[in-house]
C-alpha cells in the first residue's frame, strides 16, 4: 500500500477514532505534509489513529468467519459460498475474500512500520509522547501479525514451529523495490518470535491502564495490560503454558478490569444507534457506535441479528436452561422451519456495535487452562478460576469442586468447553479449536486443509518465491 493512501484516509480515520481519546478530536489540516504530520504530536495523533482505524477495517474482515468455520457455529445458505469452500477443503488461493483479509492485515502493519521509522526521523515533540506512539505502532504490527499467522500459518496453531509462516516486513515500506521486498516466508516461529519482542518492547512505553482515565481510551488504545493479554493469548497459541500463566497473572492482578455483574453491560442493546461504552471487562475493542451512525466511517461488518449464523445445536446443548448467556445473550428464531439461536452480542441492525477483540473471561480461563497443563492435580486455585466464569452465567449453581474432576485432562476438557460457551461468536473461535487440536467445522477436514491457502496474487508477483501453503500446491 502506498503512504499516500495512508494520508488520504488519515482524517477519516481521526474521526473515527474521537472515542479513544478526546486529544483526537482535532480540526484537520488543510495540506498533510508527511514531515509535518511526524514532526508534531498533534497531527501524529492522528497518524496513530489511522493506523488503528486499518487494524479495525481488517479486523471487520475476517471476524465471522473464525466463527462460520468453527463448529460452534452454524449458517445459512445465504452467508456466502466462501465458508462452505473452507469448510470443505475446496477454497482456491485465487479467492478473493481471503486476498482481502491478507491484504488487509498487511496494510495495517506496514502503516505501523511507517510510524516507527518516521516518528525518530522527523519527531520534534516530546520524547515520551514519541515513545507511546512508537508502541502502540508495536502493539499493531504484533496483532496483525498473529492474526495473519493464524490465518495462514502452515501448522502455526498447530505445533509447526519450523513451517512457513507468512512474510516478516519491519522495515518502512517507500515504493517497491524487487531486490528487497521479494522474499520468503518466515518460519512459523520466527513470525512468533517477532510477536512477542514488539509486545515485550511496547510495554515499556505504554501507559498503565489506571493512567487512561477515560474507560472508552483504555479499551480502544493499547496499554500495558493490553500487551499483557495479548502475549497470553500468543503463548497459549504456541502452547507455551509456562509463559502464558504469567502474562495471564499480570492482567489478572489488575484492578482496572472486572467481570460485570450483568451480561447486558458487556453487550448492550443498541436499537437507535446510540454510543454505549465498553464494559469494565473490555481489554481492547474497537468503538464503533461512537460513529453516530454515519457510514462514511464504516460499521463493523458484523450482521448476526439477521439470522445467518447461529449457535451449533452441539454447543447449544451444553448450556443450562438457566444459564444467563442464553437467557440474555441469545434469542431463539427460525431457520427452515426448525429452532436456531441466534446470539445478541451484536444486535445492532446497522452493524453499531461496539467490536469486541479481547475480554477479561478469556484471560481468566487461560489461566485456569494454562494451570491444569503444568500441574500434576487439579488445585483449588484452578477450580475458582473456572468458577469465576461459569457461575457469573450460572449465578443459581452451587459451583465446581475439586471432586467434580478425577483428571487434569477432565478439567482442562471443562474449561474448553466453558472457552466456547463464553466467546463463541467474538472472533476466536477457529483459533482456540486449532491451538488445542480438537476440530474445526468439518471434522473430517485434513490438517493441510486447517490452514488458508497464500493469495495467488502474493505467489505470482513474488515468482514463486513466497511458496505456497501444502494442502494447495
Amino acid at each position: 500500500m502506498k503512504t499516500r493512501y495512508f494520508f488520504q484516509t488519515l482524517l477519516i480515520a481521526a474521526i473515527f477514532l474521537t472515542a479513544c481519546d478526546k486529544q483526537l478530536d482535532l480540526a484537520p489540516e488543510d495540506t498533510i505534509i508527511e514531515d509535518k504530520v511526524f514532526e508534531k504530536f498533534t497531527s501524529t495523533e492522528s497518524a496513530v489513529a489511522g493506523t488503528y482505524h486499518m487494524l479495525f477495517a481488517a479486523a471487520t474482515k475476517d471476524y465471522i468467519m473464525a466463527e462460520a468455520t468453527s463448529p460452534t457455529c452454524n449458517y445459512s445458505s445465504a452467508a456466502g459460498r466462501t465458508y462452505d469452500e473452507i469448510n470443505n477443503g475446496a477454497v482456491l488461493p485465487e479467492n478473493t475474500q481471503l486476498q482481502g483479509i491478507y491484504e488487509a492485515y498487511y496494510a495495517a502493519l506496514v502503516q505501523a512500520n511507517l510510524l516507527l521509522y518516521k516518528i525518530p526521523e522527523l519527531g520534534k515533540y516530546d520524547q515520551n509522547e514519541m515513545l507511546q506512539h512508537m508502541a502502540e505502532a508495536k502493539f499493531i504490527r504484533a496483532y496483525a501479525y498473529l492474526r495473519l499467522l493464524g490465518w495462514y500459518g502452515d501448522g502455526a496453531l498447530m505445533n509447526e514451529p519450523q513451517k512457513d509462516g507468512v512474510v516478516l516486513y519491519l522495515e518502512h515500506y517507500d515504493g517497491f523495490n524487487r531486490d528487497t521486498d521479494i522474499r520468503p516466508r518466515n518460519s512459523n516461529q520466527e513470525v512468533f518470535n517477532q510477536i512477542i519482542a514488539d509486545l515485550e518492547d511496547a510495554i515499556i512505553d505504554l501507559p498503565e491502564p489506571g493512567e487512561q482515565t477515560a474507560v472508552e481510551t483504555r479499551v480502544s488504545r493499547a496499554n500495558k495490560a493490553t500487551c499483557e493479554a495479548l502475549l497470553a493469548r500468543v503463548y497459549m497459541y504456541q502452547r507455551d503454558y509456562t509463559n502464558a500463566l504469567t502474562w495471564a497473572g499480570k492482567v489478572l492482578t489488575r484492578t482496572e478490569y472486572q467481570l460485570e455483574d450483568d451480561l447486558l453491560k458487556v453487550f448492550p442493546l443498541n436499537p437507535n444507534d446510540a454510543v454505549i461504552p465498553f464494559s469494565k471487562e473490555h481489554l481492547f475493542g474497537f468503538p464503533v457506535s461512537s460513529n453516530g451512525g454515519n457510514w462514511q466511517f464504516g460499521g463493523n461488518n458484523i450482521y448476526y441479528t439477521y439470522n445467518n449464523y447461529w449457535y451449533s445445536q452441539s454447543l447449544i446443548g451444553t448450556f443450562a436452561d438457566t444459564d444467563l448467556r442464553k437467557t440474555s445473550l441469545m434469542r431463539e428464531l427460525k431457520y427452515q422451519d426448525n429452532p436456531v439461536y441466534v446470539t445478541n452480542k451484536y444486535p445492532n441492525t446497522n452493524g453499531r456495535d461496539n467490536l469486541t477483540i479481547m475480554r477479561l473471561p478469556e484471560v481468566i480461563l487461560y489461566k485456569a487452562e494454562a494451570l491444569g497443563r503444568t500441574s500434576n492435580t487439579v488445585t483449588q486455585e484452578m477450580i475458582d478460576l473456572l468458577n469465576e466464569v461459569h457461575l457469573r452465567a450460572n449465578p443459581t449453581e452451587s459451583g465446581y469442586t475439586i471432586e467434580d474432576f478425577e483428571s487434569n485432562d477432565a478439567f482442562i476438557d471443562r474449561v474448553l468447553l466453558e472457552n466456547n460457551k463464553e466467546l463463541a461468536f467474538e472472533g476466536c473461535s477457529r483459533f482456540d479449536q486449532l491451538r488445542t487440536d480438537r476440530p474445526l467445522y468439518n471434522p473430517e477436514l485434513p490438517d493441510n486443509k486447517k490452514v488458508f491457502p497464500i493469495p495467488l496474487r502474493e505467489v505470482q508477483i513474488s515468482n514463486g518465491v513466497v511458496k505456497q501453503n501444502e494442502g494447495y500446491n
